[in-house]
C-alpha cells in the first residue's frame, strides 16, 4: 500500500479525536470496535477489484448516537472512489418524527427525502459510536473480493450503557461464573477503542469483543495469543491476493485458517489476524503484548521467549487467569 505511515497516523489521530469528542459520538477492521455495518457499507464496498465503487450512505468516517433499536443522530463522511478525497458530509437526525438527512458539499446543502424511522426506545440504553476506515485516505479501496468482509485498515471507539448489563452481571456473579466476570468485568456498560493499520493493531477494551471472524467455525483464540495461528505470506494482502502473492493459495484459504478471534478486557498490541492486512515490517508477525483480566501475553514472531512452563508453541510467554 502507498503511504503506510501516513495511514497509521491518520487512523491513530482519528481514534484520539473520537476519545476527546464523545458528545458526537463483522468484522473487517480487526480492532473490535469498527463496525462495517454501522458504517452503512456492504462487505465488498471497498474491494480493490472495484476501485470506482461507491455506495449511498456508506461512510469512511461516522459518529452516531443510538439506543438499543433507534438511531438518533448520524454524522458521516461519504465514501469516495479510489483517487478522490472526501468532499461532502451527511447529517441525519431522527428524534421520533422520522429520519431527516441533509448532504453538505461545495455546492451547498441538499435536503434528502425524509425516511420513516423506528420509534425511540431510550429505556433500551444509549450507545455512542465512532468509526473510520482508510477510504478517508484519498478514496483507498484495499480489500479482497475473495472474502468480502470490509476494509482491513481503520479504527473505532464505542461507549455503551444498557440496563440489562447490570442484571446479567449480577446473575453471573451469583452463579460464580468466573469466565463471564473475567471477560465482562464492569457491571454497568462497556467501552473500547482501537485501530489497525498495515498489519499493526492496538485494542483497549473493557469486555471481550470479536475482532476478526475467519472461515473456520470450529476454531477460536485470543488475538494476542499466536498459538496455532498460520500466518499468510508477507506479500499476501487485500491488494495483492493472487496465488503468486499468497504462497500458491487463495486469500479465502488463508481466511479459513482462523475462526473467531477475540480481544480481551485490557490492552493488547498484535499483528492483524486478517490476511488482507499489509504488514510493513521489518517484523512479521509483530511481537504481541496483552495485559488485562485474562492474564498476560508477551512475545511471538521474532521475539522468541525462552522455554518455560509458561511458554507456548508460538514462543510467547503466556499467563492465563482462566478466560
Amino acid at each position: 500500500m502507498s503511504g503506510p505511515w501516513k495511514r497509521i497516523l491518520v487512523v491513530a489521530l482519528a481514534a484520539a479525536l473520537a476519545a476527546v469528542v464523545p458528545a458526537v459520538q463483522a468484522s473487517a477492521v480487526s480492532d473490535g470496535d469498527y463496525n462495517n455495518q454501522k458504517q452503512g457499507c456492504s462487505g465488498n464496498a471497498f474491494n480493490d477489484s472495484s476501485p470506482h465503487r461507491t455506495e449511498p450512505h456508506c461512510y469512511s468516517a461516522t459518529w452516531q448516537i443510538s439506543d438499543g433499536t433507534h438511531n438518533y443522530v448520524t454524522i458521516g463522511i461519504p465514501m469516495t472512489a479510489d483517487g478522490q478525497s472526501a468532499h461532502s458530509l451527511e447529517v441525519c437526525v431522527d428524534l421520533g418524527a422520522g429520519r431527516q438527512c441533509g448532504l453538505f458539499d461545495q455546492r451547498g446543502v441538499h435536503r434528502e427525502r425524509p425516511q420513516r424511522g423506528t420509534p425511540p426506545n431510550p429505556a433500551s440504553g444509549v450507545h455512542f459510536y465512532f468509526g473510520m476506515n482508510d477510504n478517508i485516505d484519498n478514496g483507498e479501496h484495499d480489500s479482497s473480493n475473495q472474502v468480502d468482509n470490509g476494509p482491513s485498515d481503520g479504527g473505532g471507539l464505542q461507549v455503551n450503557a444498557a440496563p440489562t448489563t447490570v442484571a446479567r452481571w449480577l446473575k453471573a456473579l451469583q452463579s460464580q461464573n468466573r469466565r463471564y466476570i473475567l471477560t465482562h468485568p464492569l457491571p454497568a456498560g462497556d467501552a473500547g477503542t482501537g485501530f489497525c493499520a498495515d498489519g499493526f493493531c492496538f485494542s483497549a477494551q473493557t469486555q471481550r469483543r470479536t475482532v476478526y471472524r475467519g472461515g473456520n467455525a470450529h476454531k477460536h483464540r485470543d488475538v494476542a495469543n499466536y498459538q496455532g495461528k498460520r500466518w499468510d505470506p508477507y506479500k499476501c494482502s487485500g491488494q495483492s491476493d493472487s496465488r503468486k502473492d499468497c504462497g500458491g493459495r487463495t486469500m479465502k484459504y488463508w481466511d479459513d485458517q482462523d475462526g473467531s478471534v477475540y480481544a480481551e478486557p485490557g490492552i493488547q498490541v498484535y499483528e492483524d489476524p486478517d490476511p488482507q492486512g499489509s504488514p510493513i515490517g521489518p517484523w512479521y508477525p509483530i511481537p504481541s503484548l496483552y495485559v488485562g483480566t485474562c492474564g498476560l501475553v508477551v512475545g511471538g514472531g521474532p521475539m522468541k521467549m525462552p522455554p518455560s512452563p509458561f511458554t507456548n508453541s508460538a514462543h510467547q510467554f503466556v499467563v492465563s487467569t482462566g478466560c
